[in-house]
């Protein structure tokens, strides 16, 4: 039987191995179970872009009921989108369950959003197809931009 000394040493990580884990969890994929936009819940991704007169948000939010999600607009500028995802996690049973990987999550996701422009609140429009949810954002009439005539005189 060989026998292998213990090296103190062996277990440590480098510096720049802890910094590149540090780096990597917190810019490049941060961990969104710590992660909180609205206080109590992590942070929902999305993507936003501008289609001529329209913002549009896109989010993944797989297997949400769309009773479970819940958008608001305060002021015409600010946007909140809520959700609620069931998972396994939460049935009675799973707690008897050996977990090995938890990452799918569940619970609250939120992304609270500063709008570039003022937003038609009346005209929003939001869909949900195969897990991902469209919210189509009008720009209000006065924040378009305007060509003014010249009156002679």
């Amino acid at each position: 039987m060989v026998t292998r000394r213990w090296d103190p040493f062996g277990s440590m990580i480098s510096l720049r191995d802890a910094m590149d884990r540090l780096v990597e969890q917190s810019f490049i994929r941060p961990d969104r179970t710590v992660s909180s936009d609205v206080l109590g819940s992590r942070i929902l991704p999305m993507d936003m872009y501008e289609r001529g007169e329209d913002y549009v948000i896109k989010a993944h939010l797989p297997g949400v009921n769309v009773e479970d999600i819940d958008i608001n607009v305060d002021r015409g500028v600010l946007l909140t989108i809520k959700a609620r995802i069931h998972g396994e996690i939460e049935k009675e049973e799973a707690k008897d369950y050996k977990w090995l990987l938890n990452e799918l999550g569940s619970g609250e996701v939120a992304r609270t959003l500063n709008m570039p422009t003022m937003v038609d609140v009346n005209k929003i429009e939001a869909s949900v197809e195969n897990g991902v949810l469209t919210v189509v954002l009008p720009k209000a009439e006065e924040a378009k931009p305007r060509q003014i005539k010249i009156q002679p005189k």
